[in-house]
């Protein structure tokens, strides 16, 4: 799944344009280096050695897929994704959950002045962090289920603390 690197929108396999705001898709070739049979069989990778390159490999890939957004394109994939509890998409930009705060938070405070509801409305606007949070979560190797605690007032702390990471766990 590719994005438009100027506005975030989702782009269609081989797009050339962005159809939201029609900056031009960079199109990326994959070269295959050619290798003869000889060393093909003279060097053999251990198993674990192969199994971190082809990690490496796919967190490049999940980097490469998920550029930088600002605050209008984190809101926009946050809503887009507001419900995919499951975690399956690693999230390696740690914007895109605080952008999705701040929106949260300016949320809450226009919702705290509707009376008798409006603390209400606002628990459940806080919902919208939840997958955000499971899936930079997964990303930094921490338990996608700490993201449900967002929901109770005084456990967000936790893992607010943990999106402070940059970088995976082991």
């Amino acid at each position: 799944m590719r994005y438009c690197v100027k506005c975030g929108h989702e782009l269609a396999e081989g797009a050339k344009f962005c159809p939201s705001c029609g900056h031009p898709v960079e199109q990326r070739e994959t070269v295959q280096p050619q290798e003869s049979m000889s060393q093909k069989t003279a060097v053999q990778p251990e198993p674990q050695a192969a199994q971190g390159q082809q990690q490496e490999s796919y967190q490049q890939t999940v980097e490469d897929d998920q550029p930088q957004l600002g605050f209008v394109g984190s809101i926009q994939y946050i809503l887009k994704h507001a419900f995919e509890f499951n975690g399956n998409i690693p999230e390696s930009r740690k914007s895109v959950f605080w952008w999705g705060v701040l929106g949260v938070l300016i949320l809450d405070m226009v919702l705290i002045f509707i009376p008798a509801i409006g603390w209400l409305l606002g628990w459940v606007a806080d919902i919208l962090l939840v997958s955000a949070t499971m899936r930079r979560l997964k990303y930094i190797n921490q338990n996608p289920g700490l993201g449900w605690l967002l929901l109770i007032p005084v456990l967000t702390i936790y893992p607010t603390i943990l999106m402070l990471l940059d970088r995976k766990g082991d």
